[in-house]
């Protein structure tokens, strides 16, 4: 019973079938790797744009109730005036203590002046520092002037008091009161800069507020840049805004960067302003690479065993293929001469008289003896007798045709297995045979060898009920042969 399990896993282990399954296991393990690959990368890009959204969602209300401060304080301010239309800001105790009062809930970030018509700009808290440059030429002069509610203008340098940048939201006062036509906040971009760096994703992340034409008006990191540009350059956000007021795309044409970005984007409601968060792809993307990068290395692990597995399975089986033909080999060929061994002869025979039969076509045996093989390997040594066998084989072998059969019988006997011919033409081709083997000559030290040999033939016929009776008759003949006197051929 094992010998037969044996024998059918040994049937199934074939070149094809290692290959086979070492394909498909390879191509499952690498499928697998590459679908958990793009699955951990898509949820590893999902996890990092809610984080954006939720950052972005954060900033947006920080930013928000900035300028909601300042909107406050804006109509604080138009109430206290217009209650009393002949109360001068400049002078007024009380009005300066609502500034004061401002400036210290914002931590000084944000200062308050006020603008003239004609674009004079009026310190009210320090009245006594240098006047500051008129605000005429400036994008929120003409633009709050022009429209209702808060102007976001671009980042200013001057309008505070060491220089630096600010950015100014203006307001147009409904009725001019004592030469003010606009109350202007600025916001300490530094302030608000360094509010944004708490809050983003570091090293990679950015967060930036900008107006809804493109403008970029502060950012973390804060960029050194000129008046009212910016170097981080402008996000195409149009076609983004144009289809929702918020959401997360991937930016890849930044201009003036280099890198990819994940980046979540809302428009502030009643304000032309838009929040933005972002992060750099390859940051992002950098604990799903390492995660991939060692289940790779762990599938390379894998797979290299498997491979050297298979190959030296296939190696084995070359091995165990290559030793099966040679006994194979062993046990169908005479070793000496390359003939047919008596067996394979015998059950080649058997197979052909069958095939004979069932096909009605002639079927020749012709018997071959060396004219006393035995003096020549007691006379000359088993050496010779050797030589003597294999000339003969090869000279017998050059007068067959690929369908023939060539076998050693005996010490000295050969079998010719001559399938669809006849006796007569077997005869011619004994006859060939004799005439070669005629011609062959050894030489030795006791002389030169020269031999003959002997044969008989006969066919196939109806009675014959075994490859004993085709072999019996051809025998026959071959007695007959080597009792007329040798060296020549007979039929039975």
């Amino acid at each position: 019973m094992a010998t037969g399990s044996g024998r059918h896993i040994g049937e199934r282990a074939t070149p094809r079938t290692i290959i086979a399954l070492t394909l498909l296991f390879l191509g499952t393990l690498w499928f697998l790797v590459i679908v958990s690959a793009l699955s951990a990368r898509q949820d590893s890009i999902d996890a990092t744009n809610d984080l954006l959204r939720r950052m972005n969602h954060a900033v947006e209300e920080q930013t928000k109730r900035q300028f909601d401060l300042i909107a406050v304080f804006f109509a604080a301010c138009e109430q206290i005036l217009g209650a009393d239309p002949a109360r001068d800001p400049r002078d007024d105790a009380a009005f300066r203590g609502l500034i004061e009062s401002f400036r210290a809930r914002t931590a000084e970030a944000i200062a308050i002046r006020l603008v003239t018509p004609d674009g004079e700009t009026l310190e009210i808290i320090d009245q006594g520092t240098r006047p500051m440059a008129n605000v005429a030429a400036n994008d929120f002069f003409a633009g709050a002037l022009a429209q209702q509610g808060l102007f976001v203008g671009r980042p200013t340098p001057g309008l505070l008091p060491d220089g630096r940048h600010g950015l100014p939201i203006a307001l147009r006062l409904q009725q001019p009161v004592q030469g003010v036509a606009l109350w202007l906040a600025v916001i300490d971009l530094q302030t608000l800069s360094a509010a944004y760096e708490k809050q983003r994703q570091k090293p990679g992340g950015t967060i930036a507020l900008l107006r809804d034409d493109g403008a970029v008006l502060a950012s973390a990191p804060q960029v050194e840049t000129s008046p009212g540009q910016s170097t981080i350059g402008t996000p195409p956000f149009g076609e983004h805004l144009a289809a929702g007021r918020q959401g997360v795309v991937l930016l890849e044409d930044v201009p003036g960067r280099s890198v990819r970005e994940f980046a979540s984007y809302s428009s502030m409601p009643d304000l032309p302003l838009v929040i933005m968060v972002s992060e750099d792809q390859g940051t992002a993307l950098a604990p799903w690479f390492r995660q991939t990068l060692w289940f790779t290395f762990l599938a390379f692990g894998a797979t290299l065993p498997l491979v050297v597995v298979a190959y030296r399975s296939l190696r084995l089986l070359r091995t165990l293929a290559s030793h099966k033909a040679q006994l194979q080999h062993l046990s169908t060929t005479d070793h000496l001469t390359g003939a047919s061994s008596r067996q394979h002869f015998v059950k080649a025979l058997a197979e052909a008289l069958l095939r004979s039969r069932r096909e009605q076509t002639a079927l020749t045996v012709v018997l071959f003896d060396i004219d006393f093989f035995q003096r020549i390997n007691d006379g000359y040594g088993h050496a010779i007798g050797d030589q003597v066998l294999i000339r003969f084989a090869a000279a017998a072998k050059n007068c067959l045709r690929d369908i023939d059969l060539l076998g050693r019988v005996g010490a000295g006997e050969f079998a010719t297995l001559l399938p669809n011919t006849s006796v007569s033409a077997a005869i011619l081709v004994a006859e060939r045979v004799r005439r070669e083997v005629a011609g062959i000559s050894i030489p030795t030290e006791n002389g030169t060898v020269q031999f003959t040999a002997s044969a008989g033939a006969t066919t196939a016929v109806a009675t014959d009920k075994s490859v004993d009776d085709l072999l019996k008759r051809a025998a026959e003949a071959l007695h007959e042969a080597t009792a007329g006197g040798h060296d020549r051929v007979m039929v039975a």
